[in-house]
């Protein structure tokens, strides 16, 4: 498999890098005949190097590669990856997803260049932070259709690519969305078995301190399911046990709706501390 190289704007090294750009920078092409290669004999050269400082030589450089096609990325992406000791299936895509430039189409191209070949492992992707980290909310709020879902969407609903870890980093995906109020994220991972008891609970005690009652309950109940006309609701077992650390979280942030569902409706023993500042 070929290593990465780093390539510098430096003729020679860049020569060294890739025998067919050596061919053109003769003695007749001076260094600015650099910028002149055509575009798909520079997509050549990033995927022969795998450079990661190539696309920084120049703002055409950095052009070219930033608008290149979703599949040209993907093989970029795979290039680095694979070239790498075996790795399971889920691996493969676990490590694909850490690059800023997997998006939603360049997922989608990566999926349908990964060969069966790649060892089949019981390995679960590992969804990185970089996804949820600078979640922003839009003027118009949040719907089904900001980023990340489309592409989580993708990954949990085709069929032949592996389980998803919906709980990896500790929860961080869930808690960034709970921070970031995106109610549709937080309910689809959820629905993807996302766990409210990561991190000792800080999902929970996030919406706490935003003093957001529905968002809470979001986290902690389960919907109740009715099966046929007329039959009683089944109520499922809540998420995460609530305590006493969260009750006293609520206090400290003056949430008095919160308080009163921890104390009233979900029975939570307070500490003595906490049970001193309770105005009921």
């Amino acid at each position: 498999m070929i290593k990465p190289v780093t390539l510098l704007c430096k003729q020679k090294e860049l020569a060294c890098a890739y025998p067919a750009a050596q061919a053109v920078m003769s003695s007749a092409f001076p260094v600015i005949g650099l910028h002149s290669l055509p575009v798909e004999l520079l997509y050549e050269v990033q995927l022969h190097a795998l450079s990661e400082s190539l696309p920084h030589i120049s703002h055409h450089f950095y052009g070219v590669y930033k608008h290149a096609s979703p599949f040209f990325h993907a093989k970029y992406i795979l290039g680095r990856v694979l070239e790498q000791d075996e790795l399971a299936f889920a691996e493969v895509y676990t490590k694909a997803l850490r690059y800023p430039i997997c998006n939603e189409k360049v997922l989608r191209a990566i999926h349908s260049l990964l060969k069966e070949e790649v060892p089949q492992r019981k390995v679960s992707i590992q969804l990185p932070r970089r996804l949820f980290r600078s979640l922003s909310p839009p003027t118009s709020g949040w719907t089904i259709k900001d980023h990340p879902i489309p592409l989580l969407q993708f990954l949990y609903q085709t069929p032949d690519i592996p389980a998803v870890n919906t709980n990896a980093n500790d929860g961080y995906a869930l808690t960034r969305a709970v921070h970031a109020k995106f109610l549709p994220l937080v309910k689809f991972l959820l629905e993807h078995h996302a766990s409210p008891r990561c991190h000792d609970g800080l999902a929970v005690k996030v919406a706490i301190r935003q003093k957001d009652l529905g968002m809470v309950k979001t986290l902690v109940e389960r919907p109740d399911s009715k099966h046929g006309k007329g039959s009683k609701r089944r109520k499922f077992e809540d998420r995460i046990t609530l305590d006493s650390t969260m009750l006293k979280v609520a206090v400290m942030s003056d949430a008095k709706d919160i308080v009163e569902y921890l104390y009233k409706e979900k029975r939570v023993t307070p500490d003595l501390q906490t049970l001193k500042k309770l105005n009921f």
